[in-house]
């Protein structure tokens, strides 16, 4: 468990970077698209995370950016109570 932890803090920076340009190129100027850096399915990997408010707002993203997995899940808005 401890060489997967470090394994992944030493990737980290790279996955941080990888966020930012996905974010960059897919979702700014998009509000129906936010992005995030978390596990992939199997929590041995970095994945971009990205939620879609809407199926429209999911389509034409890729499976793979700069050899990190990015999953998709489509969400409705946040609302405060």
């Amino acid at each position: 468990m401890s060489e997967q932890r470090e394994r992944l803090l030493a990737s980290k920076p790279a996955a941080l970077a990888a966020k930012e340009a996905f974010t960059s190129q897919y979702a700014t100027g998009r509000p129906d698209r936010s992005v995030g850096l978390g596990l992939d399915e199997t929590g041995e990997h970095w994945a971009v995370k990205v939620f879609a408010h809407s199926p429209s707002a999911a389509e034409n993203l890729p499976a793979k950016f700069q050899n990190f997995d990015v999953e998709v899940s489509v969400a409705t808005a946040a609302v405060s109570y």
